[in-house]
């Protein structure tokens, strides 16, 4: 059986997996409950708008978890401290979190336009849904085994398209919204923008051939 490099940064950390995935499910179920309990009285349609804003704050929730996944190598490479290091160790932790609180985004954005009625372009089903097969196939081959059957090279090929495919999503998806009254808010968007340049940068200057 061929071994699997820990040192590399992409081991499991199996003995925080469930922690981080305690963290995800606990902020998801937070959310919810705040929010139906907080829904103002004089808002004409509670359980759309709970569902919508749900979605909302779901979505950040796991655009903070994918950060830490898609910082994770660049951080490391400019500093190596105890934060990088511990970033980096759990970086597919922060992965499988990050996936597990995407689907209960998923969940909450059918629901929230099942309710509403309201249409789904095109475009962001293919985008979005491009998205969400990019996920699920990490999520599928986040396992010592899976780089085993793949090949090392090959693994990290699909995991490298599919984190830029997903920061290309987040980003199309929060600066699209620029100038419109669902627009969000500029910090994601300098936050994301600010993460793919970093990526680039170390990509460029950092990194030593292989």
């Amino acid at each position: 059986m061929t071994p699997i490099k820990r040192e590399n940064g992409y081991a499991l950390a199996p003995q925080s997996l469930l922690a981080w995935i305690g963290v995800a499910l606990v902020a998801s179920v937070a959310l919810l409950g705040v929010l139906f309990l907080g829904v103002p009285p004089q808002i004409e349609t509670p359980q759309i708008e709970t569902w919508q804003l749900w979605a909302r704050y779901t979505a950040r929730l796991s655009f903070f978890l994918f950060l830490g996944v898609y910082l994770a190598s660049p951080l490391y490479e400019l500093a190596q401290n105890k934060l990088s290091h511990w970033l980096r160790v759990n970086r597919r932790n922060a992965g499988i979190s990050f996936g597990l609180a995407h689907i209960i985004h998923l969940g909450a954005l059918i629901v929230f336009l099942v309710l509403s009625g309201r249409p789904t372009g095109l475009e962001t089903l293919i985008v979005g849904g491009g998205a969400y097969l990019a996920m699920f196939a990490m999520l599928a081959t986040s396992t010592d085994g899976a780089i085993r059957r793949l090949g090392a090279q090959n693994w990290r090929r699909l995991h490298k398209f599919g984190v830029h495919y997903l920061a290309f999503v987040f980003a199309v998806t929060y600066t699209g919204g620029v100038g419109t009254p669902e627009a969000k808010p500029m910090a994601l968007i300098v936050l994301i923008w600010g993460a793919i340049v970093l990526r680039l940068y170390v990509h460029f200057t950092k990194r030593k051939p292989s």
